[in-house]
């Protein structure tokens, strides 16, 4: 597997959602009582600003591991691909960015307790606010850079001088 056949983007979408996807397992949201120990929420805790956004980061890796390193040509979209990613880092972004301003607590009734935001749940906002970048980045790239694999039409060669004309 050739990483050099990566962009910028694929390789900040790749990382960020690395990080996202440990900062999953981390404390997103918690309470220490002095005395009774601790208490935490973990990014699986949250499905919709948890687990949506790492199936949607799952899904734009793939499609760029797809489009990279595999023969099968993905079907083409009613929109360009640069477009999805850019879409779907922005919801991602946005999600995380909803949690971080939606509060948490625990308990019913009578009884609950407002958590505080914890070190998870930051690192997986940085993780998320790199993935919309990532695909604010793949939206400018051309579009024959997106799909242009090593089986999909890109030979790896440079395109043919102009005819008549001065190659620099």
């Amino acid at each position: 597997m050739d990483f050099n056949k990566l962009t910028t983007a694929d390789k900040v979408i790749g990382a960020s959602g690395i990080v996202f996807l440990i900062a999953m397992f981390l404390p997103w949201w918690g309470i220490e009582i002095e005395g009774f120990g601790t208490g935490s929420n973990s990014g699986w805790d949250y499905l919709l600003t948890g687990i949506l956004p790492l199936l949607i980061i799952l899904a734009m890796v793939l499609q760029i591991a797809i489009a990279k390193f595999s023969a099968t040509e993905l079907p083409k979209p009613p929109i360009p691909w640069s477009q999805i990613h850019l879409i779907a880092g922005g919801v991602v972004a946005v999600l995380l960015v909803l949690r971080v301003v939606i509060g948490s607590s625990e308990g019913s009734g009578t009884f609950e307790i407002d958590l505080d935001r914890m070190y998870g749940l930051w690192i997986a906002l940085l993780a998320a606010i790199g993935v919309g970048a990532g695909g604010f980045l793949k939206s400018k790239e051309p579009e024959d850079v997106l799909g242009a694999g090593p089986y999909q039409g890109g030979s790896g060669a440079p395109p043919p001088p102009p005819p008549g004309g001065t190659s620099f």
